[in-house]
């Protein structure tokens, strides 16, 4: 199963502006065709590769020697690209240009990774390239950077009109001049985007800021103020004007503007000290910090966007080429985050969201990489620490991720966002009573139990179940389900969990079939499908779906386990054996082992040229034996195995599963 977002950081609600702005599809699509990216085309993506001219003409130089280093340097780009290593990808095209310097593509292709790839080489690179936005961009933040404000407004102004230039130009060219210290200008430049009617009130925090870095503080103060009824609801604009309450002697006001935050998104909870210790800093001290954040409004924009229930593909325009669209447009919140981070690399809000794209890809260490970044002093770094410790767990470095976590708690040990995340990681090393105190914990600082509490009663759940308290996992799996009643994972976890316990399979077949409705392209849940109607005797139906579910997710032990057992059912012996070796390699966890174990013996033993008369058969494979001896009671090992714990659950907030170990759902 796919990574997905869950209560890490980088949750959404966090980030998202309350002004309800969203990019239209008519906007990201003119702005993915337009100016902005005519270069984001020629990126090779997982589904699209990069391939060197047939015969690169780069003049007399073009021996056989320097020929196959080319095809070298453009295979090494293109493997490089596919695996997301922007750095690598954006050294090799750049040899590749330098070894072919005629044929554009691999100079484009070499300065768009060196942008994703955060690479200062960017800024040379540019100037390489044709006019355009992204080439003016980043010459002008180049310029910025090295505070020649007049170089960086010039090229600001050249940059080609298009919706995302229409978007960051007003704050660009206004923090360009407060940069050569015209106030008043600034603020002109601001005034008619002031009056924007979904994004004005970002403008005017802007507008704010510049004033009060001009010295001109009542009129900052009125900004402010207009701004507090305007503003939407992220991060950056909440830090802001808490500190300007503090400022005005509002501390009271200013903590409650933060509760709210956090009650907005559990996973702030741990950074609340560090944010009221902040509140009498100020967040913006520096013009390239207030140009930063022009690029962090496109990226909130895009990354809402792309979170969004996706449109369906317009008359005409295949489904590839709509899925090549979402890429593009996450490709270009990337590119907006970099540029973000190359003026201000404290910038904690792009590194978090950076950290979400990367993830998203299951480009794990990447993500931990560009949290790294993160200073000790800053007001978010408990809470980026946590994810790091999250990110280790998904990378299988679980004592790493354990060590982070209880370091934490050490310091904060009544935060039950730190609690919530020991149980998700003592679950994913198989710690069933650590973990069930851990959620327990979590539980009792909750009080009220609401919103995503659900994902907490889900993991209490879930180590009940392993500890073989169904009685108990089931109450709170019920009690979850009452609280989230259309979570696919949620409605999945409880059905295959009462089938696996023999309790009341028509329900858990109900459960399923809603799952199923809600996420009809999980595989995990087909394969739940597909289990229950083979459990039920109905093989016929069942054995598709888990073909289906096999071919979407090969190497999930669990699911060629049951694959294995519909073709044993079915007659299609040699099949099952096949299924089941393909399950065993694929590092199933212990229950799964055992059933798989148990199988492959039995297999083996009705393969041999004297089957022996009474051998033990599998439960599971009693569902409808084809040409086998007559049942026998099942061994304590084979009997314990079938009514074990699910050993599908990867617990809340990991859509993305233990594949190492097995756990999946």
């Amino acid at each position: 199963m796919g990574p997905a977002h869950g209560r890490g950081i980088w949750h959404r609600a966090a980030h998202t502006l309350d002004s309800g702005f969203m990019l239209s599809s008519r906007f990201w699509r003119v702005a993915l065709l337009g100016a902005v990216v005519p270069l984001l085309g020629v990126i090779p993506n997982r589904q699209t590769h990069a391939a060197a001219p047939a015969s690169p003409r780069s003049g007399p130089a073009s021996t056989p020697t320097v020929t196959q280093s080319l095809a070298t340097n453009v295979l090494v780009a293109t493997i490089a690209a596919s695996e997301g290593d922007n750095a690598e990808a954006a050294r090799t095209f750049t040899r590749a240009a330098q070894l072919a310097p005629s044929y554009r593509p691999f100079i484009e292709r070499a300065f768009l990774y060196s942008i994703l790839a955060g690479s200062p080489d960017a800024a040379r690179l540019a100037r390489q390239q044709p006019p355009g936005v992204v080439p003016e961009l980043v010459m002008g933040n180049a310029a910025a950077v090295a505070s020649d404000w007049a170089g960086a407004l010039e090229h600001y102004e050249k940059a080609p009109d298009d919706p995302i230039m229409t978007i960051v130009r007003p704050l660009l060219r206004a923090w360009a001049l407060q940069g050569m210290g015209r106030t008043d200008d600034a603020l002109a430049a601001l005034a008619r985007a002031q009056g924007d009617r979904l994004l004005g009130g970002y403008y005017t925090l802007h507008a704010a800021l510049i004033a009060e870095m001009g010295g001109q503080a009542m009129r900052a103060d009125t900004l402010y103020r207009r701004a507090l009824d305007m503003s939407g609801g992220d991060l950056f604009t909440t830090r802001v004007l808490t500190h300007w309450l503090y400022q005005q002697g509002k501390a009271a006001q200013a903590r409650d503007m933060i509760a709210a935050k956090i009650a907005s998104m559990a996973a702030l909870e741990p950074a609340r000290p560090a944010l009221v210790a902040a509140l009498g800093r100020p967040v913006v001290t520096t013009p390239q910090q207030g140009m930063a954040q022009a690029y962090g409004l496109l990226a909130l924009l895009m990354d809402q966007q792309s979170a969004a229930e996706t449109p369906p593909p317009k008359p005409g325009e295949g489904h590839r080429e709509h899925e090549h669209d979402i890429t593009t447009l996450r490709s270009t919140e990337q590119m907006m985050l970099r540029l973000s981070l190359m003026l201000d690399p404290a910038n904690t809000e792009a590194r978090i969201l950076l950290s979400a794209l990367f993830h998203a890809e299951d480009e794990n260490q990447q993500a931990i990489d560009v949290l790294a970044e993160v200073a000790p002093t800053d007001p978010m770094a408990v809470v980026i620490r946590a994810e790091e410790g999250e990110l280790d767990m998904t990378l299988g470095r679980r004592a790493e991720a354990e060590r982070i976590i209880r370091g934490l708690l050490r310091d904060a040990p009544t935060d039950r966002t730190l609690w919530c995340d020991m149980g998700d990681i003592m679950l994913g090393q198989g710690k069933w009573r650590e973990a069930l105190s851990a959620y327990t914990h979590a539980l009792a600082l909750s009080g009220t139990l609401e919103g995503d509490d659900w994902r907490v009663l889900f993991g209490q759940s879930i180590a009940y179940d392993r500890l073989g308290d169904w009685k108990h996992a089931k109450a709170g799996l019920t009690q979850a389900l009452r609280m989230a009643p259309n979570e696919a994972e949620l409605l999945n976890d409880l059905g295959y969990s009462m089938v696996e316990h023999g309790d009341d399979p028509a329900t858990a077949e109900g459960y399923l079939r809603r799952a199923l409705a809600l996420s009809p392209d999980d595989g995990q849940i087909r394969d739940s499908v597909g289990w229950i109607e083979l459990r039920l005797g109905h093989v016929a139906e069942g054995l598709p779906l888990l073909e289906r579910a096999a071919e979407q997710m090969p190497q999930d032990p669990a699911i060629n386990y049951h694959l294995g057992v519909a073709y044993w059912v079915s007659g299609r012996r040699l099949e099952a054996v096949d299924a089941w070796q393909d399950a065993a390699q694929f590092h199933p966890d212990p229950p799964d082992q055992r059933k798989i174990a148990a199988a492959l013996a039995y297999a083996a033993s009705q393969a041999a040229a004297h089957p022996p008369a009474h051998a033990t058969i599998p439960a599971d494979l009693r569902i409808m034996p084809v040409a086998a001896p007559a049942p026998v009671a099942a061994s304590p090992a084979a009997a314990g195995t079938a009514a074990s714990p699910n050993p599908k659950t990867t617990g809340p907030d990991r859509p993305d599963g233990d594949t190492k170990d097995g756990a999946h759902k």
